[in-house]
Protein backbone atom coordinates (compact mmCIF):
# COMPACT_ATOMS: atom_id res chain seq x y z
CA UNK A 1 0.00 0.00 0.00
CA UNK A 2 2.84 2.39 0.84
CA UNK A 3 4.36 1.90 -2.61
CA UNK A 4 1.04 2.61 -4.30
CA UNK A 5 0.32 5.73 -2.24
CA UNK A 6 2.28 8.22 -4.43
CA UNK A 7 0.54 6.96 -7.57
CA UNK A 8 -2.88 7.13 -5.92
CA UNK A 9 -2.16 10.65 -4.68
CA UNK A 10 -1.19 11.72 -8.19
CA UNK A 11 -4.40 10.25 -9.58
CA UNK A 12 -6.40 12.00 -6.86
CA UNK A 13 -4.66 15.31 -7.57
CA UNK A 14 -5.47 15.09 -11.28
CA UNK A 15 -9.07 14.16 -10.50
CA UNK A 16 -9.34 17.06 -8.02
CA UNK A 17 -8.05 19.45 -10.67
CA UNK A 18 -10.38 18.17 -13.38
CA UNK A 19 -13.55 17.70 -11.32
CA UNK A 20 -13.26 20.53 -8.79
CA UNK A 21 -10.75 23.25 -9.63
CA UNK A 22 -11.38 23.63 -13.38
CA UNK A 23 -15.20 23.82 -13.18
CA UNK A 24 -15.01 26.29 -10.27
CA UNK A 25 -12.44 28.40 -12.13
CA UNK A 26 -14.68 28.54 -15.18
CA UNK A 27 -17.54 29.69 -12.98
CA UNK A 28 -15.31 32.42 -11.52
CA UNK A 29 -14.12 33.69 -14.91
CA UNK A 30 -17.61 33.66 -16.45
CA UNK A 31 -19.11 36.39 -14.24
CA UNK A 32 -18.33 40.03 -13.45
CA UNK A 33 -20.29 40.42 -10.21
CA UNK A 34 -17.86 38.56 -7.93
CA UNK A 35 -20.56 36.61 -6.07
CA UNK A 36 -20.04 36.68 -2.27
CA UNK A 37 -16.49 37.97 -2.62
CA UNK A 38 -17.98 41.32 -3.68
CA UNK A 39 -19.05 41.99 -0.08
CA UNK A 40 -15.47 41.73 1.20
CA UNK A 41 -14.17 43.76 -1.73
CA UNK A 42 -16.52 46.70 -1.47
CA UNK A 43 -16.38 46.69 2.34
CA UNK A 44 -12.61 47.20 2.40
CA UNK A 45 -12.77 49.74 -0.44
CA UNK A 46 -15.41 51.66 1.48
CA UNK A 47 -13.37 51.44 4.70
CA UNK A 48 -10.25 52.79 3.01
CA UNK A 49 -12.27 55.32 0.95
CA UNK A 50 -9.36 57.61 -0.01
CA UNK A 51 -11.74 60.11 -1.60
CA UNK A 52 -13.51 60.68 1.74
CA UNK A 53 -11.82 62.71 4.51
CA UNK A 54 -13.58 60.74 7.25
CA UNK A 55 -13.45 57.42 5.39
CA UNK A 56 -16.48 55.22 4.84
CA UNK A 57 -18.48 52.71 6.85
CA UNK A 58 -18.09 49.07 5.66
CA UNK A 59 -21.37 48.21 7.42
CA UNK A 60 -23.26 50.75 5.26
CA UNK A 61 -24.84 48.32 2.78
CA UNK A 62 -26.30 51.15 0.67
CA UNK A 63 -22.82 52.65 0.24
CA UNK A 64 -21.42 49.29 -0.91
CA UNK A 65 -24.24 49.02 -3.44
CA UNK A 66 -23.57 52.53 -4.75
CA UNK A 67 -19.94 51.63 -5.38
CA UNK A 68 -20.93 48.49 -7.27
CA UNK A 69 -23.46 50.36 -9.42
CA UNK A 70 -20.95 53.13 -10.15
CA UNK A 71 -18.54 50.49 -11.44
CA UNK A 72 -21.27 48.65 -13.32
CA UNK A 73 -20.50 45.32 -11.66
CA UNK A 74 -23.79 44.58 -9.87
CA UNK A 75 -27.00 46.27 -8.74
CA UNK A 76 -26.62 45.48 -5.04
CA UNK A 77 -24.17 43.97 -2.56
CA UNK A 78 -24.91 41.60 0.31
CA UNK A 79 -24.39 43.30 3.68
CA UNK A 80 -21.02 43.09 5.38
CA UNK A 81 -21.52 41.59 8.86
CA UNK A 82 -18.07 40.25 9.76
CA UNK A 83 -15.97 41.44 12.72
CA UNK A 84 -14.08 44.67 12.01
CA UNK A 85 -10.58 43.05 12.01
CA UNK A 86 -11.54 40.81 9.08
CA UNK A 87 -10.94 43.78 6.78
CA UNK A 88 -7.23 43.57 7.59
CA UNK A 89 -7.09 40.30 5.63
CA UNK A 90 -8.49 42.06 2.54
CA UNK A 91 -6.13 45.05 2.41
CA UNK A 92 -4.20 43.35 -0.39
CA UNK A 93 -6.86 44.59 -2.85
CA UNK A 94 -5.85 48.19 -2.09
CA UNK A 95 -2.04 48.32 -2.46
CA UNK A 96 -0.51 51.55 -1.07
CA UNK A 97 0.10 54.21 -3.68
CA UNK A 98 -1.75 52.31 -6.39
CA UNK A 99 -5.31 52.02 -7.62
CA UNK A 100 -7.30 49.18 -6.04
CA UNK A 101 -7.54 45.92 -7.93
CA UNK A 102 -10.72 45.56 -9.92
CA UNK A 103 -13.51 43.37 -8.55
CA UNK A 104 -12.89 40.75 -11.24
CA UNK A 105 -9.12 40.67 -10.69
CA UNK A 106 -9.49 40.42 -6.92
CA UNK A 107 -12.13 37.69 -7.26
CA UNK A 108 -9.83 35.60 -9.43
CA UNK A 109 -6.84 36.14 -7.18
CA UNK A 110 -8.97 35.16 -4.16
CA UNK A 111 -9.91 31.93 -5.95
CA UNK A 112 -6.27 30.86 -6.14
CA UNK A 113 -5.65 31.97 -2.57
CA UNK A 114 -8.49 29.64 -1.60
CA UNK A 115 -6.77 26.74 -3.35
CA UNK A 116 -3.57 27.52 -1.49
CA UNK A 117 -5.42 27.70 1.82
CA UNK A 118 -7.05 24.34 1.12
CA UNK A 119 -3.63 22.75 0.67
CA UNK A 120 -2.45 24.49 3.85
CA UNK A 121 -5.41 23.06 5.78
CA UNK A 122 -4.74 19.54 4.48
CA UNK A 123 -1.05 19.83 5.37
CA UNK A 124 -1.88 21.05 8.87
CA UNK A 125 -4.31 18.15 9.42
CA UNK A 126 -1.62 15.71 8.31
CA UNK A 127 0.98 17.22 10.63
CA UNK A 128 -1.43 17.50 13.56
CA UNK A 129 -2.75 13.96 13.94
CA UNK A 130 -1.01 12.20 11.05
CA UNK A 131 -4.12 12.09 8.90
CA UNK A 132 -3.42 9.62 6.10
CA UNK A 133 -2.64 11.35 2.78
CA UNK A 134 -5.18 9.21 0.92
CA UNK A 135 -7.88 10.14 3.44
CA UNK A 136 -7.13 13.82 2.88
CA UNK A 137 -7.01 13.39 -0.89
CA UNK A 138 -10.36 11.61 -0.81
CA UNK A 139 -11.94 14.42 1.20
CA UNK A 140 -10.52 17.11 -1.10
CA UNK A 141 -12.03 15.25 -4.03
CA UNK A 142 -15.41 14.31 -2.56
CA UNK A 143 -16.48 17.21 -0.29
CA UNK A 144 -18.82 19.17 -2.56
CA UNK A 145 -18.60 22.25 -0.34
CA UNK A 146 -15.03 22.92 -1.51
CA UNK A 147 -15.78 23.88 -5.14
CA UNK A 148 -18.88 25.74 -3.94
CA UNK A 149 -16.76 27.77 -1.50
CA UNK A 150 -14.23 28.57 -4.25
CA UNK A 151 -16.95 29.54 -6.72
CA UNK A 152 -18.69 31.82 -4.23
CA UNK A 153 -15.43 33.52 -3.24
CA UNK A 154 -16.02 32.83 0.44
CA UNK A 155 -13.48 33.15 3.28
CA UNK A 156 -14.24 29.91 5.09
CA UNK A 157 -10.93 28.22 4.27
CA UNK A 158 -8.98 31.12 5.75
CA UNK A 159 -11.00 30.77 8.96
CA UNK A 160 -10.59 26.98 8.95
CA UNK A 161 -6.82 27.18 8.42
CA UNK A 162 -6.39 29.60 11.32
CA UNK A 163 -8.64 27.41 13.49
CA UNK A 164 -6.81 24.18 12.66
CA UNK A 165 -3.42 25.77 13.33
CA UNK A 166 -4.73 27.17 16.60
CA UNK A 167 -6.14 23.85 17.77
CA UNK A 168 -3.11 21.86 16.60
CA UNK A 169 -0.48 24.15 18.12
CA UNK A 170 -2.54 25.32 21.10
CA UNK A 171 -2.12 28.82 19.69
CA UNK A 172 -4.49 31.37 21.13
CA UNK A 173 -3.09 33.88 18.63
CA UNK A 174 -4.22 31.79 15.64
CA UNK A 175 -7.59 30.97 17.18
CA UNK A 176 -8.15 34.59 18.19
CA UNK A 177 -7.41 35.64 14.61
CA UNK A 178 -9.90 33.04 13.33
CA UNK A 179 -12.58 34.41 15.68
CA UNK A 180 -11.89 37.93 14.43
CA UNK A 181 -12.44 36.79 10.86
CA UNK A 182 -15.73 35.07 11.73
CA UNK A 183 -17.08 34.95 15.26
CA UNK A 184 -18.00 31.26 15.33
CA UNK A 185 -14.48 29.84 16.06
CA UNK A 186 -14.72 31.51 19.49
CA UNK A 187 -16.78 28.41 20.37
CA UNK A 188 -13.54 26.40 20.52
CA UNK A 189 -12.57 28.43 23.58
CA UNK A 190 -15.29 26.62 25.52
CA UNK A 191 -13.34 23.39 25.07
CA UNK A 192 -10.11 25.08 26.10
CA UNK A 193 -11.77 26.42 29.24
CA UNK A 194 -13.07 22.92 30.02
CA UNK A 195 -9.52 21.62 29.53
CA UNK A 196 -8.21 24.37 31.83
CA UNK A 197 -5.92 25.73 29.13
CA UNK A 198 -5.91 29.26 30.45
CA UNK A 199 -2.84 30.62 28.65
CA UNK A 200 -4.15 30.07 25.09
CA UNK A 201 -7.57 31.36 26.14
CA UNK A 202 -6.02 34.59 27.39
CA UNK A 203 -3.83 34.76 24.28
CA UNK A 204 -6.93 34.45 22.08
CA UNK A 205 -8.66 37.26 23.96
CA UNK A 206 -5.54 39.41 23.76
CA UNK A 207 -5.26 38.76 20.03
CA UNK A 208 -8.87 39.79 19.50
CA UNK A 209 -8.23 43.06 21.32
CA UNK A 210 -4.97 43.70 19.46
CA UNK A 211 -6.52 43.06 16.04
CA UNK A 212 -9.44 45.32 16.91
CA UNK A 213 -6.97 48.10 17.73
CA UNK A 214 -5.10 47.48 14.47
CA UNK A 215 -8.39 47.78 12.61
CA UNK A 216 -9.19 51.22 14.07
CA UNK A 217 -7.83 53.10 11.02
CA UNK A 218 -10.33 51.14 8.91
CA UNK A 219 -13.22 50.86 11.35
CA UNK A 220 -13.41 53.61 14.01
CA UNK A 221 -14.18 52.72 17.62
CA UNK A 222 -17.78 53.93 17.40
CA UNK A 223 -18.42 51.69 14.39
CA UNK A 224 -16.77 48.72 16.09
CA UNK A 225 -19.00 49.25 19.14
CA UNK A 226 -22.03 49.38 16.83
CA UNK A 227 -21.06 46.00 15.36
CA UNK A 228 -20.94 44.32 18.78
CA UNK A 229 -23.98 46.06 20.26
CA UNK A 230 -26.35 46.30 17.27
CA UNK A 231 -25.31 44.05 14.37
CA UNK A 232 -23.97 40.96 16.16
CA UNK A 233 -26.92 40.55 18.60
CA UNK A 234 -29.30 40.37 15.64
CA UNK A 235 -27.71 37.12 14.46
CA UNK A 236 -29.64 35.09 17.05
CA UNK A 237 -32.98 36.12 15.54
CA UNK A 238 -31.94 35.73 11.89
CA UNK A 239 -31.35 39.43 11.28
CA UNK A 240 -27.97 39.32 9.57
CA UNK A 241 -27.70 43.08 9.10
CA UNK A 242 -30.42 43.11 6.46
CA UNK A 243 -29.45 39.95 4.57
CA UNK A 244 -32.31 39.18 2.19
CA UNK A 245 -31.69 35.43 1.79
CA UNK A 246 -34.63 33.59 3.45
CA UNK A 247 -34.11 31.26 6.40
CA UNK A 248 -36.34 28.78 4.58
CA UNK A 249 -33.82 28.32 1.77
CA UNK A 250 -33.74 24.53 1.11
CA UNK A 251 -29.92 24.53 1.28
CA UNK A 252 -29.93 25.84 4.87
CA UNK A 253 -28.71 23.10 7.22
CA UNK A 254 -29.06 24.59 10.70
CA UNK A 255 -30.83 23.84 13.97
CA UNK A 256 -32.74 27.16 13.82
CA UNK A 257 -33.97 26.31 10.31
CA UNK A 258 -35.59 23.12 11.62
CA UNK A 259 -37.38 24.95 14.42
CA UNK A 260 -38.32 27.72 12.00
CA UNK A 261 -40.16 25.13 9.93
CA UNK A 262 -42.03 24.01 13.05
CA UNK A 263 -42.74 27.53 14.39
CA UNK A 264 -42.41 30.03 11.52
CA UNK A 265 -41.47 33.60 12.31
CA UNK A 266 -43.20 36.81 11.21
CA UNK A 267 -41.25 36.78 7.93
CA UNK A 268 -38.65 34.72 6.05
CA UNK A 269 -35.75 36.49 7.76
CA UNK A 270 -36.77 36.42 11.42
CA UNK A 271 -37.16 33.53 13.86
CA UNK A 272 -40.20 33.31 16.08
CA UNK A 273 -39.53 33.51 19.82
CA UNK A 274 -40.31 29.79 20.16
CA UNK A 275 -37.91 28.80 17.39
CA UNK A 276 -35.17 31.05 18.75
CA UNK A 277 -35.48 29.81 22.35
CA UNK A 278 -35.70 26.15 21.28
CA UNK A 279 -32.65 26.52 19.03
CA UNK A 280 -30.62 28.13 21.78
CA UNK A 281 -31.68 25.49 24.30
CA UNK A 282 -30.63 22.63 22.01
CA UNK A 283 -27.32 24.28 21.06
CA UNK A 284 -26.42 25.09 24.66
CA UNK A 285 -27.30 21.57 25.77
CA UNK A 286 -25.06 20.06 23.10
CA UNK A 287 -22.31 22.52 23.98
CA UNK A 288 -22.58 21.43 27.60
CA UNK A 289 -22.17 17.78 26.60
CA UNK A 290 -19.08 18.59 24.51
CA UNK A 291 -17.59 20.71 27.30
CA UNK A 292 -18.12 17.80 29.69
CA UNK A 293 -16.37 15.53 27.18
CA UNK A 294 -13.42 17.93 26.93
CA UNK A 295 -13.15 18.12 30.72
CA UNK A 296 -13.41 14.35 31.08
CA UNK A 297 -10.83 13.59 28.39
CA UNK A 298 -8.51 16.54 28.88
CA UNK A 299 -5.50 14.39 29.80
CA UNK A 300 -6.09 12.10 26.84
CA UNK A 301 -6.50 15.12 24.57
CA UNK A 302 -3.18 16.54 25.76
CA UNK A 303 -1.40 13.22 25.14
CA UNK A 304 -3.15 12.03 21.99
CA UNK A 305 -3.75 14.47 19.08
CA UNK A 306 -6.37 12.22 17.49
CA UNK A 307 -8.54 12.29 20.61
CA UNK A 308 -8.32 16.09 20.61
CA UNK A 309 -9.04 16.31 16.88
CA UNK A 310 -12.19 14.22 17.20
CA UNK A 311 -13.47 16.23 20.17
CA UNK A 312 -12.80 19.48 18.32
CA UNK A 313 -14.36 17.88 15.24
CA UNK A 314 -17.60 17.33 17.14
CA UNK A 315 -17.44 20.94 18.32
CA UNK A 316 -16.89 22.03 14.71
CA UNK A 317 -20.16 20.39 13.71
CA UNK A 318 -21.99 22.22 16.49
CA UNK A 319 -20.31 25.44 15.38
CA UNK A 320 -21.75 24.85 11.91
CA UNK A 321 -25.34 24.03 12.78
CA UNK A 322 -25.88 26.56 15.61
CA UNK A 323 -26.13 29.79 13.53
CA UNK A 324 -29.40 30.62 11.78
CA UNK A 325 -27.76 30.12 8.38
CA UNK A 326 -25.63 27.10 7.46
CA UNK A 327 -24.98 27.17 3.71
CA UNK A 328 -23.09 24.78 1.46
CA UNK A 329 -19.87 26.78 1.45
CA UNK A 330 -19.77 26.74 5.27
CA UNK A 331 -19.36 22.95 5.14
CA UNK A 332 -15.67 23.19 4.22
CA UNK A 333 -15.25 23.18 8.02
CA UNK A 334 -16.19 19.50 7.83
CA UNK A 335 -12.67 18.75 6.62
CA UNK A 336 -11.59 18.62 10.28
CA UNK A 337 -14.27 16.27 11.69
CA UNK A 338 -14.29 14.02 8.62
CA UNK A 339 -10.50 13.69 8.57
CA UNK A 340 -10.35 13.04 12.32
CA UNK A 341 -13.11 10.44 12.15
CA UNK A 342 -11.57 8.70 9.14
CA UNK A 343 -8.19 8.57 10.88
CA UNK A 344 -9.88 6.98 13.90
CA UNK A 345 -10.88 4.11 11.61
CA UNK A 346 -7.43 3.96 9.99
CA UNK A 347 -5.90 3.52 13.44
CA UNK A 348 -8.71 1.16 14.50
CA UNK A 349 -9.89 3.36 17.35
CA UNK A 350 -13.40 2.41 16.20
CA UNK A 351 -14.45 -1.03 14.99
CA UNK A 352 -15.81 -1.95 11.56
CA UNK A 353 -19.38 -1.94 12.79
CA UNK A 354 -18.97 1.75 13.52
CA UNK A 355 -17.73 2.15 9.94
CA UNK A 356 -21.08 0.91 8.68
CA UNK A 357 -22.63 3.89 10.43
CA UNK A 358 -19.96 6.35 9.37
CA UNK A 359 -20.05 5.74 5.61
CA UNK A 360 -23.66 6.86 5.02
CA UNK A 361 -23.11 9.86 7.32
CA UNK A 362 -20.06 10.91 5.33
CA UNK A 363 -21.96 10.48 2.08
CA UNK A 364 -24.81 12.72 3.27
CA UNK A 365 -22.31 15.44 4.19
CA UNK A 366 -20.38 15.22 0.92
CA UNK A 367 -22.87 14.48 -1.86
CA UNK A 368 -23.51 17.36 -4.29
CA UNK A 369 -26.75 19.31 -4.09
CA UNK A 370 -27.58 18.45 -7.68
CA UNK A 371 -27.66 14.76 -6.71
CA UNK A 372 -29.92 15.60 -3.79
CA UNK A 373 -32.32 17.51 -6.03
CA UNK A 374 -32.36 14.68 -8.55
CA UNK A 375 -33.19 12.27 -5.73
CA UNK A 376 -36.08 14.52 -4.69
CA UNK A 377 -37.45 14.43 -8.23
CA UNK A 378 -37.23 10.65 -8.31
CA UNK A 379 -38.73 10.22 -4.84
CA UNK A 380 -41.15 13.10 -4.12
CA UNK A 381 -42.64 11.38 -1.06
CA UNK A 382 -39.26 11.65 0.69
CA UNK A 383 -38.60 15.22 -0.44
CA UNK A 384 -38.40 16.71 3.07
CA UNK A 385 -36.20 13.91 4.44
CA UNK A 386 -33.84 14.36 1.51
CA UNK A 387 -33.90 18.13 1.94
CA UNK A 388 -32.75 17.76 5.54
CA UNK A 389 -30.41 14.84 4.85
CA UNK A 390 -27.35 17.13 4.96
CA UNK A 391 -28.32 18.26 8.46
CA UNK A 392 -28.84 14.65 9.59
CA UNK A 393 -25.43 13.74 8.16
CA UNK A 394 -23.75 16.59 10.00
CA UNK A 395 -25.23 15.56 13.34
CA UNK A 396 -24.37 11.94 12.60
CA UNK A 397 -20.71 12.75 11.92
CA UNK A 398 -20.55 14.96 15.00
CA UNK A 399 -21.87 12.17 17.18
CA UNK A 400 -19.36 9.69 15.77
CA UNK A 401 -16.49 12.14 16.35
CA UNK A 402 -17.59 12.51 19.97
CA UNK A 403 -17.72 8.72 20.29
CA UNK A 404 -14.21 8.41 18.83
CA UNK A 405 -12.95 11.00 21.32
CA UNK A 406 -14.51 9.27 24.31
CA UNK A 407 -13.52 5.64 23.65
CA UNK A 408 -10.24 4.24 24.97
CA UNK A 409 -7.39 3.87 22.50
CA UNK A 410 -7.50 0.09 22.36
CA UNK A 411 -11.30 -0.09 22.05
CA UNK A 412 -12.56 -2.46 19.36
Amino acid sequence: MKRATPVLLLVAAVAWWMLSVRPAWRAVTSVRHGRDYATYYYAVIEAVAPERPGRGDPYDTAALGRRARAEGTRRSVHPYFYPPPFLLSMLWVTPPGRAPLSLATGYRAWFWMNQGMLLAVLWALHRWFRAHPLVLAGLALSLSALPDNARMGQANLLVLWLSVVGLWRGSGVALGAAAMAKMSPALYLVAWVAERRWKPVLAAIGTAVALSLLALPLVPLQTQIRFYTEILPGFSSGNYHGLTVPITLPANHSIPDLFNQLWPGPDDHTLSDRARIASQAVSLSLLGVLAWGAATRRRAMAADPLVAANLYGALSVLMLITPVYTYEHHLVVMLLPLAALAQAFVERRLSRRWLLLALPAGFLVCWPLRWLRSAQELWPAASWVLQESRFFGLVWVGGLCFTAAMVRKNSK
